[in-house]
C-alpha cells in the first residue's frame, strides 16, 4: 500500500511539474514568446482561456461552448445581467422550488399522511427549472435576433435613398433609421456597440470599437449577434466605400435579394403550414368516426356473445 502511495504521489509530482512547464512556456521558442508578450503590451491578443483553446482544436467542444455560452446569449438578447447574475438567480430559483417541494413533502410527514412524493421529484423539479430558464433566455436570443435580422433588412431601401450622392455616410443614415423603428432591437444594439458596453462579451467585442469603420462594425456585429443582414450590409457598404461603387444601385440590390430571400421563406413556411392544418383537420373525424362506429361495434360484439 505505501509502495502505491509513492508511486501515485511521484506521478501527481511529475504532472503538476510537466503543467508548470507548459506554462511557463519552457519548450516556447523564446521568439514566439517575445511574440506573445509584445502583443498583450500592444493590445493586440489577450490570454485566452483554456476552453477557447481546446476549441480550436476540438470543433464539436468550440461549438457546444458556443451555444451554451450563457454570456453570449446574454448579449444577443439584450439583457445587462451579467453570467454569473443570471445564474446566481437561476440557482436561487432552482433552490426556492428544491425548498418548496421538500418543505410541501416535510408538511405531509407531520401531517401522518405518509410522503406525498418521492424526493427525487423535487430534484427533478429544480432542473427543469433551470432547464425552462436556459430555453428561455435561448429563445429571447432567438427572437432579438431575427428582430434585428428583419430591422435591417427592412432599413436597406431607405439607405439607399439617404446615402444616395454621399449624402449621409451610412453609420449615420442607419442610426437614425433605428431611432425612427417601432421595434428598440437595432436602435439599442448600435448605441451599445460603439460605447463598449460589454465588451468582452462572447470574447468578441473589443473595447476599441468605437474606431472602427461601419462595415467593419457591422461585420462583428453580425458574426457575434448571428445577423446575416449586418454581414451582408458590411460587406455592402465596404464596395461603396473601397471600391467606389454606386451606394444606391448596391443598397437596392441588396434590399432585391434580401426581401426574395424572405419571400422565398415565407412561401416554404405557408406550404409547411398547408401540412400543418390538415393534421387537426383529420383529427376533426376521428370522434365523427367513433360516433358512427360505436352502436355498430357495440352491435356487432352482442352478437358474438350469443
Amino acid at each position: 500500500m505505501a509502495d502505491l502511495r509513492l508511486a501515485a504521489l511521484a506521478a501527481l509530482a511529475g504532472t503538476l511539474w510537466v503543467v508548470a512547464l507548459w506554462r511557463l512556456g519552457v519548450t516556447t521558442h523564446p521568439a514566439v514568446l517575445s511574440w506573445q508578450r509584445l502583443a498583450r503590451l500592444r493590445g493586440l491578443a489577450g490570454r485566452r482561456s483554456l476552453g477557447e483553446r481546446l476549441g480550436e482544436r476540438l470543433p464539436p467542444l468550440r461549438r457546444l461552448r458556443r451555444e451554451t455560452d450563457v454570456d453570449r446569449l446574454l448579449t444577443i438578447a439584450g439583457r445587462a445581467d451579467t453570467a454569473g447574475g443570471w445564474m446566481l438567480h437561476t440557482a436561487g430559483t432552482a433552490g426556492v422550488a428544491l425548498a418548496g417541494m421538500l418543505g410541501l413533502d416535510e408538511l405531509a410527514l407531520l401531517s401522518g399522511s405518509g410522503s406525498g412524493f418521492p424526493p427525487a421529484l423535487a430534484l427533478a423539479l429544480a432542473a427543469g427549472v433551470a432547464l425552462l430558464a436556459y430555453a428561455r433566455l435561448r429563445r429571447q436570443a432567438s427572437e432579438r435576433r431575427e428582430a434585428l435580422n428583419r430591422a435591417v433588412a427592412d432599413s436597406l431601401p431607405q439607405l439607399a435613398a439617404m446615402t444616395v450622392h454621399h449624402r449621409l455616410p451610412a453609420g449615420e443614415a442607419l442610426l437614425l433609421l433605428a431611432r425612427c423603428q417601432h421595434d428598440p432591437a437595432l436602435r439599442e444594439t448600435l448605441d451599445r456597440a460603439p460605447g463598449g458596453a460589454r465588451p468582452t462579451a462572447a470574447s468578441e467585442l473589443p473595447a476599441p470599437l468605437a474606431t472602427w469603420s461601419t462595415a467593419h462594425t457591422c461585420d462583428v456585429i453580425g458574426r457575434v449577434y448571428e445577423v446575416p443582414s449586418f454581414i451582408a450590409l458590411g460587406a455592402a457598404i465596404r464596395r461603396v466605400t473601397e471600391r467606389g461603387l454606386s451606394a444606391q444601385d448596391v443598397y437596392t440590390g441588396l434590399a432585391r435579394a434580401t426581401y426574395a430571400q424572405r419571400l422565398a421563406e415565407a412561401r416554404v413556411a405557408a406550404a409547411q403550414a398547408k401540412t400543418l392544418i390538415v393534421i387537426p383537420m383529420g383529427l376533426m373525424i376521428v370522434p365523427v368516426l367513433v360516433l358512427i362506429g360505436a352502436p355498430l361495434v357495440a352491435s356487432l360484439a352482442g352478437i358474438f356473445a350469443r
